[in-house]
């Protein structure tokens, strides 16, 4: 029998380079990957290999009665490939989806990771908290790290400091990413403004979600405090993140975020909450985690921040890449898929 193929779903995504990058080590190490979409549906044999990554797609539709239809014609397709003899595994990238989750993404998640052979997860709390919430033995869940964004993303070479009106010389935090209630947002400007140092600003950016308003900005009136409310372009992406002496993710929730990874991946320390895996990818010296529960837990964060040594850091930000190499990471996924041992890795 020859080597199986991989069926990504999907390969590439436009909100997203993770499959993308993913996809691309797999490829070096030796396997072909295609594109799995509904086209692909009868494409995979016996030995293939269908991995899933953001399934919830796939079984939710915009009433219940279609949600209902879309998630049994999806078990169902699942459960053929079982019968065909195809590997499937998942990636859960987040324990519920990002809209909120319900009884009916517990039912059809918990039966996705009863479905799949293996499923693998971006660190050891997010292991805990699936194997504890859809009652999945542990030894079926493989942690695989998320993978770095180093030259992911081309600098376009716009001068984002100069476009702001934010002076070379000024301690510059940044937030960026979609923003909605669970961001944290309003916390981190409350955090800022009262941190009373004249020699810092904060920059704001991201499309915002419909019906969130973020008059909260305009009652602090300081000027130091910009907003960029759109979507950041990929070709712009890298040139914000260079701006910026460090990256604020003041999240009220989280399972892994790849926003702390881009951030590391630019050499930038991250202030975060200790929730989720954050604690994982921002190990000690990469930035600055807070207890949440604290009420000056942000803003203590941000201080300490504006006293870390730079040089340390990118030290301490170049030994974390190195875990989070893609080469290392595809390699032990081909383990798993294969259930053999011949690529040695350390991730």
């Amino acid at each position: 029998m020859g080597k199986p193929t991989v069926y990504m779903w999907p390969k590439q995504s436009p909100h997203n380079k993770y499959s993308e990058l993913l996809t691309r080590s797999i490829e070096q190490n030796g396997l072909r990957v295609e594109h799995y979409d509904q086209k692909a549906a009868f494409k995979p044999r016996r030995g293939d290999i269908v991995h899933l990554h953001w399934p919830s797609n796939s079984y939710t539709a915009s009433v219940f009665p279609l949600t209902i239809v879309k998630s049994l014609f999806f078990a169902l397709l699942l459960l053929f490939y079982r019968t065909k003899g195809v590997r499937l595994f998942w990636t859960v990238h987040n324990v519920w989806p990002h809209d909120g989750k319900t009884r009916w993404d517990l039912l059809m998640r918990k039966y996705i990771l009863n479905v799949c052979h293996r499923a693998f997860v971006l660190s050891e709390s997010v292991k805990e908290e699936v194997a504890a919430t859809f009652g999945v033995k542990a030894s079926k869940l493989v942690v695989t790290p998320h993978g770095h964004y180093v030259d992911a993303y081309s600098r376009k070479g716009t001068d984002i400091r100069k476009r702001f009106g934010i002076a070379p010389d000024r301690f510059l935090f940044l937030f960026i990413g979609r923003i909605n209630p669970y961001k944290g947002v309003d916390k981190l400007v409350e955090a800022f403004s009262s941190l009373g140092h004249d020699g810092c600003e904060l920059l704001i950016a991201g499309q915002v979600d419909a019906g969130y308003s973020l008059d909260f900005v305009d009652r602090t009136g300081d000027g130091k405090i910009r907003i960029y409310p759109q979507f950041v372009d990929d070709r712009e992406l890298a040139d914000f993140l260079e701006a910026a002496n460090v990256i604020v993710l003041p999240y009220k929730q989280i399972t892994t975020s790849g926003s702390a990874i881009l951030a590391l991946s630019h050499k930038k320390p991250v202030v975060a909450p200790r929730l989720g895996a954050l604690g994982e990818y921002v190990s000690d010296g990469c930035g600055i985690l807070y207890d949440p529960e604290d009420p000056d837990g942000l803003r203590n964060a941000l201080r300490a921040s504006m006293d870390m040594n730079a040089k340390e850091t990118e030290l301490r930000i170049a030994a974390k890449l190195r875990e989070l190499d893609w080469g290392r990471i595809a390699g032990k996924m081909i383990q798993v898929y294969t259930g053999t041992k011949r690529y040695e890795v350390n991730a």
